[in-house]
């Protein structure tokens, strides 16, 4: 029998494509499962409390049942995942190991007990468990339920929805397994329903298909973790978008902003992996006329048209923030505006690029592809908005963290801090913020590995109430990586695989620890030479290479083997390399220490690659030769008043020179030679001596009898260059 679309209304041909769909859908659940259905049973009271959401009710009614059934598994599960409702994480988790211990082979037990590991973040623990529930009974329903929601945070959608298919043939009236198929397996039959009748009929009224395919288009972010805050027009394959670093003060950066432009107005908001969508402004939502929608949660608003770059965002919910942000921010943009491209964070270009993702087959979301262009990724756990990641820590224990830019400090709970400390008494101090607010700061030393990338020695971790993230991920979280651990990595962002790739940009530098000072040691070679220092000639200071430092620099709180980077900032022309002006200096430190008692400090840096122009980044002999701390307000910079290229400026060297107002030539080599400078030289930086050579693999030394060497941002380095190698 056919049908034609011509000859049925409008709204008949919709309920047509869904009959078709829904008898498609009737033959897969009528498939002969590998196990029985449950018998039916009459609800007790405490069950009716538990599908009507009276959790209070259920737990008191639970309690009592098991009161005179102390042994029974199946009471003590629905008592655990009650608590579980109940956000009594701690309460559950006590019954479910008193019910394991109880059954150690009941099935129902182990799956309330993976339930409750779920929550705590652990779900390499849940599967662990789950795989005991399976080998005690293959066909409980609850095991099967449970690891749809592992396999959910893993990003394997193919085999949540087939694990919940499982799970509603053994058992379709548990009101938990029912409400999950109903908002995951039925729109997914629904959706295959609807593609393939439009597939297989002719005819269709191209209305009638732009009604169906929005149908479809709708109910596809049920089947994967999107946070869908805006839709995403059509719009190029890729865009670079340009990052602005914010400081904290004149040496730390705090953020990074990115330019978004609203109807009335453009606003530079933080960019940040925690965060959900657009958070911004009162102000700036009253600037540009914002409203709450109809029916939307309380605290938002919404925005017709978005545009960020290239792309633009269609009818974008937005929260707004009734207080001020810090830093006199216009508010926050998640990353996951972006996941339907492939995201890369570059701090060290200070810029955010988006790529395509590599084609998936089929309609529906599948499981995460091992595919040749995901090489070298890692998998995270990804719930909302939230990158979860775990990390290994010194004491083998493996606990889930946030990845989180917004933020300069990481940050930890304080229960996952003391399960990780020897601390037990002044364990945190106290720091005052810029808003006068007072935070704690942990004193201890964290050891914690991170993908595969070297351990991390992570201190003045800040301490964190995980309460309100809690809530929204469903999930307990151990702490937040912030930027200063991972400002100095290039994140790349995979949403849609639950995928990050943590690129370190430190190269053939391994860290080697000393009772006092942490040394990095490059790879032994019997062929390396001894370090020999060098010429000490004066220079003429229009013949060497002015950079400038960014985000400061502070031996306190850099590690061995970490990549550091300047910009050039006057130009300059050697036969093989152009470094024009912004250009990138890159290097390493090689050693780094700090100490309060004596007060005594190093830092010793290694350059020795470029962005030279037309041919990328270069290997280049580099040789620190001197040091100009950040000037006063009313000061200008060297660079402002020299060459913009050494050759062919379009100002005379001599020119430049005269113009020079703050004296730092003369500095530069005291009872020399005018505009001359001599290796070695410190400008306003009492006490700091500078050894060009004199540290570790022939790496400049800075040294001197304070807390800590900081190089402020502004701070200018004065370099020379043999060539490339």
């Amino acid at each position: 029998m056919t049908f034609s679309f011509r000859s049925l209304s409008r709204s008949g041909q919709i309920g047509w494509i869904v009959a078709i769909l829904f008898s498609s859908a009737a033959v897969v659940c009528a498939q002969a499962p590998a196990c029985s259905p449950v018998a039916a049973r009459a609800a007790t009271p405490a069950d009716t409390a538990y599908s009507e959401g009276r959790y209070a009710d259920a737990e008191s009614l639970y309690r009592q049942a098991l009161a005179g059934s102390p042994q029974d598994a199946d009471l003590s599960a629905a008592l655990v995942r009650t608590l579980l409702h109940e956000n009594k994480v701690a309460q559950a988790y006590t019954q479910a190991n008193t019910a394991v211990a109880a059954n150690p082979h009941a099935a129902s037990a182990l799956a309330a007990l993976a339930e409750v590991q779920l929550r705590q973040g652990q779900p390499w623990l849940a599967l662990e468990t789950l795989d005991r529930a399976q080998a005690a009974d293959p066909c409980s329903a609850r095991t099967h339920l449970i690891r749809s929601r592992a396999l959910r945070i893993d990003s394997m959608y193919a085999s949540e929805r087939t694990e919940l298919q499982r799970a509603y043939d053994i058992d379709p009236a548990d009101p938990d397994i029912q409400q999950a198929w109903l908002r995951i397996v039925s729109p997914a039959h629904e959706i295959e329903g609807i593609d393939r009748a439009l597939a297989t009929t002719k005819d269709v009224d191209a209305e009638i298909r732009n009604k169906a395919e929005a149908s479809m288009h709708s109910m596809l972010p049920l089947l994967s973790e999107n946070s869908q805050t805006c839709q995403v027009l059509p719009a190029a394959p890729s865009a670079t978008l340009p990052l602005q670093p914010t400081f904290a003060d004149v040496k730390h950066i705090d953020g990074y902003r990115l330019e978004v432009e609203f109807p009335q107005a453009k606003a530079k908001l933080i960019v940040d992996p925690a965060a959900s969508g657009l958070y911004i402004s009162k102000a700036l939502a009253e600037q540009n006329g914002f409203h709450q929608g109809a029916g939307d949660p309380a605290g938002t608003v919404r925005a017709a048209s978005v545009r960020i770059g290239p792309l633009e965002f269609r009818d974008c919910i937005m929260g707004v923030s009734d207080t001020p942000f810090a830093g006199k921010a216009d508010g926050f943009i998640g990353t996951d505006m972006f996941a339907p491209w492939l995201i890369t964070l570059d701090y060290r270009l200070a810029r955010l690029t988006l790529a395509p993702l590599p084609p998936l087959p089929g309609l529906l979301p599948a499981d995460r592809p091992a595919t040749p262009d995901l090489a070298g990724f890692t998998p995270v756990y990804h719930r909302r908005q939230y990158l979860l990641v775990p990390l290994t820590f010194g004491n083998k224990s493996r606990k889930l963290f946030i990845l989180a830019t917004g933020m300069r400090f990481s940050a930890m709970t304080e229960d996952a801090a003391h399960s990780l400390s020897k601390m037990t008494v002044n364990f945190t101090n106290a720091e005052q913020t810029a808003q006068g607010t007072k935070v704690q700061f942990y004193r201890e030393i964290f050891d914690m590995q991170l993908a595969s990338l070297p351990q991390i020695h992570q201190g003045h971790i800040l301490e964190l109430d995980p309460t309100v993230i809690d809530r929204n991920a469903g999930v307990q979280i151990a702490g937040m990586l912030g930027l200063d651990v991972l400002q100095p990595l290039t994140l790349h962002l995979d949403y849609r695989d639950g995928l990050v790739k943590f690129e370190s940009t430190e190269e053939g530098v391994t860290p080697v620890f000393s009772k006092k000072t942490m040394i990095a040691a490059a790879p032994p070679s019997d062929t390396t030479p001894a370090c020999q220092p060098r010429d000490t000639i004066d220079r003429p200071i229009d013949v060497t290479i002015q950079a400038r430092v960014a985000g400061g620099l502070d031996s306190s709180h850099l590690k061995p083997g970490k990549e550091v980077w300047v910009k050039v900032v006057n130009g300059y022309v050697y036969p093989g390399c152009t470094l024009n002006a912004d250009s990138i200096l890159y290097g390493h430190v090689m050693s780094s220490t700090s100490s309060r008692n004596p007060d005594t400090s190093e830092l010793s840096l290694l350059f020795n690659h470029g962005d030279c122009a037309g041919k990328g980044k270069r290997e280049l002999s580099l040789r620190l030769i001197g040091l100009i701390a950040p000037p006063s307000d009313a000061s200008r910079h060297m660079h402002e008043d020299l060459p913009t290229e050494v050759a062919g400026g379009v100002r005379s060297v001599s020119q430049a020179i005269a113009g020079l107002v703050n004296a730092d030539d003369e500095d530069l080599n005291p009872g020399g030679p005018p505009h001359t400078i001599h290796p070695g030289a410190v400008v306003r930086m009492p006490n700091v001596k500078l050894e060009p050579e004199g540290g570790p693999g022939c790496s400049a030394r800075i040294s001197g009898p304070v807390r800590s060497i900081q190089l402020g941002a502004g701070a200018e380095l004065i370099l020379t260059m043999s060539g490339p190698l």
